[in-house]
């Protein structure tokens, strides 16, 4: 027994111990430690099997038990301090906000994107309790359990199904304190697998978030809650901190901040003894404040209030005033719940919003790092309202003016010099150029072990006259990619996302991944050649192409001179716009009212022809590509497919690709062979539906034509890598 009190008396040391040791084991063995994320996961769900149990025996308990007379004393006791406490949050929120750039224009717009709607009746109204514990609908269950709490009052004969309810808060506080015990293992399994996996050349752009989360929630926890607990309470701020130590270390060892419930019951027992509260209802009026606090003082989730803000710069979404009013209405509301609700409640924000469907899985993957200063400004808020409430409720409020003003005063300028410094470190260490399509490179296993040679156009005549270069009589091209092992692609440099430079002067794109692929899967060399719009017909007659590729748009004349694959993408017609502007081109009867219209088209025929039918009364102006736009501000718009205009655009903040409605329908993108090469082209359609089964060419969508930069190579920066003597790629 002695042995077992000894070791939880030990227990937030032996958390730090495992800590430190599973931050240096992440960093030694680097990625290989996520071998230990299943440890760290079990360790966090077992603390949070319980949460449900928990909110819900105890609002019915709590609530159940008071007279309605002692439950409206307690309202009235509570209401103010409520509103406070969120809108102290909401004003720091606001405040670290103001670091954010403002918001760039975006990158892609489409005159018919669905918008989705946000429904706070499915979030607060429990049409059915069940459905809401299955989807983690936590604040209808609080609302649930504060009604039939209330209800409950006023029932005769209750005291048999209060004493099961209290059975149960009573387990579950107990199966708390068991899994606990197992901390210092759940926390090495967990530092070990952030440290490891979590590399900070990953983090750079996140940066200006990161640093406004983390010094927001710290800031609010150890020195505006706790200093304004202090002006009101006979306790001094140190005091308050040093009684609710163990909740805090607990809540940041475990990530969680329900671990930090029994110790925050048991510090606001001892502060309220220490003032004088000596009632026999005391730690009824405590418990029953700790569990109401639970969902409705998750301070920590107020914070995706931040990340909403910070969404809208990172994904160029530029939300409007009215949306920018509701925002902290809406996101109180759904911060009511548990740390694990704040994800269903990005996801909802976001959709509400019209953010990219990756905005939670961004949230969520750097909540690896804001869970820490999440769970501890929620903990803090636990502490905050129930010590407060407890104190009011008692009559032991006592206003000090000066303390007030003082802590208030050094909380501003602690937050002046966060927004500063977050701003600072942004702006230095985010790189303007480093931006999608323009950095990506082709994956390690999209390129190892095959052999490339990428001709230059100077090289294109000496490589046609080489002997080998052209088939023998009657010889396939099957055949002759198998006699020489060899396959001739033809690709064109300057069509983004297809095939295009990146930013050090790699060829990249879709369909240069998609060349790599298939050399793979023929096992031959792998020989690229340049080919321009006026030339590519002829190199394939010529047979100076196997395949020729580059977002090729399947035509009528296309489909009758030459082979044809299935389309393996489609895409709707698109302009490329300076971003001011973008308004202008949103329908057809807009394009179609502008006066003097002017439309820019790289030299490519079928592009050419398009816009000469579409428009017949615009002039048309013809570039070589369409690198040369920005330095001709009197080109109005370019147009292009939506793939390849939101990829151009990406990269340029000053303009926008714009999707209008009633111009036309999808542009089927396909690749060119040879005349009579039949034999082939039904190799190479059997070949996309493998790529198709195998996911390949989602994977690929979702790089090169969604932007989704999912890479499966890792910037490696860990000690391990440095022994092992590995690069970054």
């Amino acid at each position: 027994m002695s042995s077992g009190s000894g070791y939880a008396a030990r227990l937030p040391l032996w958390v730090l111990i495992g800590a430190v040791l599973g931050i240096a084991t992440g960093l030694l063995f680097g990625a290989d430690a996520a071998v230990l994320r299943p440890a760290g996961t079990t360790y966090v769900r077992l603390m949070e099997v319980v949460v449900f149990p928990y909110i819900i025996s105890s609002l019915l308990h709590g609530l159940g038990r008071l007279s309605p007379e002692m439950a409206w004393r307690l309202f009235r006791c509570s209401w103010r301090i409520y509103l406070g406490v969120w809108g102290l949050t909401l004003l720091v929120i606001f405040l670290m906000a103001l670091s954010i750039p403002p918001v760039p224009p975006p990158s892609l717009i489409e005159a018919d994107a669905p918008q989705t709607g946000l429904d706070l009746l499915d979030l607060l109204i429990p049409a059915n309790p069940f459905v809401d514990l299955v989807e983690n609908h936590l604040p209808a269950i609080v609302i649930f359990s504060i009604v039939y709490g209330v209800a409950i009052q006023r029932v005769k004969d209750k005291e048999a199904f209060l004493s099961i309810l209290d059975l149960i808060r009573n387990a579950s506080v107990t199966i708390w304190n068991w899994i606990v015990l197992l901390a210092p293992l759940g926390v090495f399994a967990l530092f070990a697998d952030t440290a490891g996996t979590v590399a900070l050349t990953e983090l750079a752009d996140l940066s200006l978030y990161l640093i406004a989360m983390i010094c927001g929630t710290a800031i609010l926890a150890f020195w505006i809650l706790p200093s304004v607990i202090s002006a009101l309470c006979p306790m001094s701020t140190r005091e308050v901190l040093r009684e609710l130590q163990g909740a805090l270390v607990i809540a940041v060892v475990t990530s969680l901040s329900v671990a930090a419930l029994p110790f925050i019951q048991r510090a606001a027992e001892r502060l309220a003894e220490r003032v004088g509260i000596d009632d026999p209802e005391r730690k009824e009026i405590i418990q029953t404040t700790i569990a109401v606090s639970y969902p409705l003082a998750q301070l920590g989730n107020f914070f995706i209030w931040l990340f909403v803000l910070f969404g809208a710069f990172y994904f160029r979404i530029s939300l409007p005033a009215g949306d920018q009013i509701a925002l902290p209405f809406v996101t109180l509301v759904s911060g009511f719940g548990s740390p694990s609700s704040s994800i269903d409640a990005v996801a909802s924000l976001t959709g509400w919003l019209g953010f990219p469907d990756r905005a939670t899985n961004l949230y969520v993957g750097m909540m690896t790092i804001t869970r820490y200063g999440q769970v501890v400004a929620s903990v803090m808020g636990f502490a905050f309202v129930t010590l407060l409430v407890t104190m009011t409720y008692y009559r032991k409020i006592s206003l000090r003016i000066p303390r007030l003003v003082w802590s208030l005063a050094v909380a501003a300028g602690a937050v002046f010099l966060t927004t500063a410094a977050a701003r600072v470190v942004h702006d230095n260490v985010v790189q303007p150029g480093e931006i999608p399509y323009l950095a990506y490179r082709l994956e390690p296993d999209v390129t190892e072990g095959i052999r490339v040679t990428v001709e230059k156009p100077e090289d294109a005549p000496a490589a046609a006259s080489e002997g080998s270069a052209l088939p023998v009589s009657g010889q396939t091209i099957l055949d002759r990619i198998e006699s020489t092992g060899e396959i001739r692609v033809g690709f064109n440099p300057h069509i983004i996302p297809f095939s295009y430079r990146n930013d050090r002067d790699e060829l990249v794109g879709f369909d240069i991944a998609f060349a790599y692929q298939l050399a793979r899967d023929l096992n031959v060399h792998l020989r690229l050649i340049p080919f321009t719009w006026d030339s590519l017909h002829s190199d394939l007659e010529n047979r100076r192409l196997d395949l020729a590729l580059s977002g090729i748009y399947a035509t009528n004349d296309r489909l009758q001179r030459f082979n044809v694959s299935v389309p393996y993408l489609q895409s709707p017609i698109a302009f490329i716009v300076r971003a001011p502007y973008a308004d202008r081109y949103l329908s057809r009867a807009s394009i179609d009212a502008l006066d003097g219209l002017t439309i820019t088209v790289f030299d490519d025929p079928v592009m050419n022809a398009l816009v000469q039918r579409l428009f017949p009364t615009a002039t048309i102006k013809i570039v070589s590509d369409y690198d040369v736009l920005p330095q001709h501000p009197e080109l109005q718009a370019a147009i292009w497919t939506k793939a390849q205009a939101r990829a151009w655009a990406a990269p340029r903040k000053q303009y926008s690709a714009v999707v209008p409605r009633d111009v036309g329908g999808q542009m089927l993108i396909a690749y060119l062979m040879p005349p009579d090469a039949d034999q082939f082209t039904n190799f190479i359609n059997y070949w996309l539906r493998v790529q198709n089964a195998s996911g390949f060419t989602a994977r690929m969508e979702r790089r090169w034509i969604e932007g989704k930069n999912e890479t499966i190579r890792r910037r490696r920066n860990h000690v391990a890598d440095w022994l092992r003597g590995e690069r970054d790629r």
